[in-house]
């Protein structure tokens, strides 16, 4: 019988590899089996659980991988559902979530660029770029 590696099961899921141990660590899926040096042995017929588990609504995919690009209509839909479930398990009711997005305003950029400059340290010119200044004795010593 051929075992799986986790990435393995992760692309076969459509989900990340960090999204499946997070449902093992928090014992959402069951442990899978390990060998002697530890690796967990995915069969096919847990992984087939596993996506059962997926099909069945018991497990949330929010960390979607391995999906091709796409600016259809069905993007938008699939992430508003994953907001949704996700408000939905923190408890948190939906109008305060809109309430909150519309007080929220995106920075503008021009701004954030200004702000950064003018708080970026400036390089001591005088002493080299270094900042270390030679005793007579030829050694070098900090300031």
């Amino acid at each position: 019988m051929k075992y799986l590696t986790t990435l393995e099961v992760a692309h076969q899921l459509k989900v990340s590899k960090q999204t499946l141990l997070n449902w093992l660590y928090a014992g959402k899926v069951p442990e899978p089996p390990r060998n002697r040096q530890g690796y967990r042995l995915w069969s096919e017929a847990r992984v087939a659980l596993v996506r059962r588990m997926i099909d069945d609504g018991r497990l949330h995919k929010r960390t979607i991988v391995h999906q091709q690009p796409s600016k259809g209509p069905d993007v938008l839909t699939s992430f508003a559902r994953e907001v949704r479930q996700f408000l939905d398990d923190a408890g948190i009711p939906t109008r305060a979530f809109l309430a909150e997005l519309k007080r929220a305003k995106p920075a503008k950029r021009a701004k954030a660029v200004k702000r950064a400059r003018a708080t970026k340290p400036r390089a001591a010119h005088s002493q080299g770029t270094s900042g270390i200044k030679r005793r007579s004795t030829g050694r070098p010593s900090r300031r």
